[in-house]
C-alpha cells in the first residue's frame, strides 16, 4: 500500500512539473539584428577626441607662458669645492669614522677630475688611475706626484686598515683642497 502512494505522488509530481506541460522550456529563438545606424557612436568619438584637444592646447598654452626656470650648471671645481665643505661638516675621523672619510675624500677628489679633465677616475683603481695619469698631458709633474701620494694614502686606510693620524688627516684635506684650487679651469673672458 505504502508503494503505491508512493508511486502516485511521484507521477503526480512528474507529471505536472513535465515541460510541455508547463511550458518553461522552449526553443532557441534566432539573432536580433539592430539596423547598422552609427550615428551615435561617430558623435561620442568626435566629441571625446575635441575634448582631448582642448585639454591638449591649453596644457600647452600654459606651458608656453610658464616662466622659464634657469638651469645652472656648476663646474666640477664648484662641485668639488661645496662636496669638500659637506665632507667637513660631517666631521667623520671625531666619530672614528676613518674608512668613510678616506672613501668620500678620494671620490670628491677622483669625480673632479673626472669633470675636469674628461679621465674616467671614479671607475678605475688606484693603479690603472695612476697608469693613466703618467700618459695624460692636463697635470703637472708636481700635481701628479701629489696625487699618487694622496690615492696611496687612501687607499692604505680604506684597504689596509691604516689608522692615520690627526696630522695626517689634516694633511689628506689639505692635499685634496689644494689639488682642486690649483687645477681649476681658468674663467672664461667675456
Amino acid at each position: 500500500m505504502r508503494f503505491i502512494y508512493f508511486f502516485l505522488i511521484v507521477t503526480l509530481l512528474l507529471s505536472s512539473s513535465s515541460p510541455a506541460a508547463a511550458g518553461d522550456i522552449r526553443d532557441i529563438k534566432g539573432p536580433v539584428f539592430f539596423p547598422a545606424n552609427y550615428t551615435l557612436l561617430v558623435i561620442l568619438i568626435v566629441a571625446a577626441i575635441l575634448i582631448g584637444l582642448y585639454f591638449l592646447f591649453k596644457f600647452l598654452r600654459e606651458r608656453k607662458n610658464a616662466p622659464a626656470v634657469p638651469f645652472i650648471k656648476k663646474s666640477a671645481y664648484e662641485l668639488a669645492c661645496q662636496a669638500l665643505l659637506d665632507l667637513e661638516v660631517q666631521d667623520l675621523p671625531s666619530r672614528g669614522l676613518m674608512k668613510e672619510y678616506y672613501i668620500l675624500l678620494s671620490n670628491i677628489v677622483r669625480f673632479y677630475i673626472e669633470g675636469r679633465f674628461n679621465m674616467k677616475a671614479p671607475e678605475m683603481t688606484t693603479e690603472e688611475f695612476l697608469f693613466s695619469l703618467k700618459n695624460s698631458g692636463g697635470l703637472s709633474i708636481t700635481h701628479k706626484n701629489l696625487l699618487k701620494e694622496f690615492l696611496n694614502l687612501c687607499d692604505a686606510v680604506k684597504f689596509a686598515k691604516y689608522g692615520p693620524t690627526e696630522k695626517e688627516i689634516s694633511q689628506s684635506f689639505d692635499i685634496a683642497k689644494a689639488f682642486i684650487d690649483e687645477t681649476k679651469q681658468p674663467e672664461a673672458k667675456v
